[in-house]
């Protein structure tokens, strides 16, 4: 529904509410599934990863990124960043980032304004998100749009050569 209607949702009035009630539903209904965060809800993890890291690389200033802005520039990056391991298509990170900028959220590192910190402390952040165990990366990734899975021990050194292409970019 709110693909189709992204306008009017965006707009506000009923298929706003609509939408907000059918995402809060979704939520809902894996977060009860699995309260601790055993299986299927790290899936609403996806972006956040990358967000976080970001968010942190700003100090957490609103006026350069706010979570939303930085969950969407992940997403983005969890896209590209599974394309680039061969696990998805790279018109799917394409199609997201395309949706993502339509609806204005930012959707590149460069989108941060103001300078960040070297690519290291990027990683460093990433090394202290939630889902890292015993001192492997875990990312949630996807092999396609609306295949999201949990990815245990992402090479570091892959991580860090994606990021400063990225940087770049």
């Amino acid at each position: 529904m709110a693909r189709k209607n992204w306008g009017e949702v965006f707009r506000g009035g009923a298929e706003r509410i609509e939408a907000i009630a059918v995402s809060c539903q979704a939520k809902s209904d894996v977060v009860v599934e699995d309260e601790r965060e055993t299986g299927r809800r790290a899936l609403l993890n996806l972006g956040h990863t990358f967000g976080h890291s970001l968010e942190a690389a700003t100090q957490y200033d609103s006026r350069r990124l706010v979570h939303g802005e930085g969950v969407s520039i992940g997403m983005v990056l969890a896209y590209q960043f599974s394309a680039r391991m061969n696990l998805a298509s790279p018109d799917d990170a394409k199609r997201v980032e395309a949706h993502l900028k339509s609806v204005g959220l930012p959707t590149k590192i460069s989108d941060i304004p103001g300078e960040l910190p070297p690519t290291a402390q990027l990683l460093d952040a990433i090394a202290q998100d939630k889902k890292v165990k015993s001192g492997k990366l875990t990312f949630i990734l996807t092999r396609g749009i609306g295949e999201a899975f949990v990815a245990d021990d992402v090479p570091s050194s892959e991580v860090m050569s994606f990021l400063e292409e990225k940087r770049s970019a």
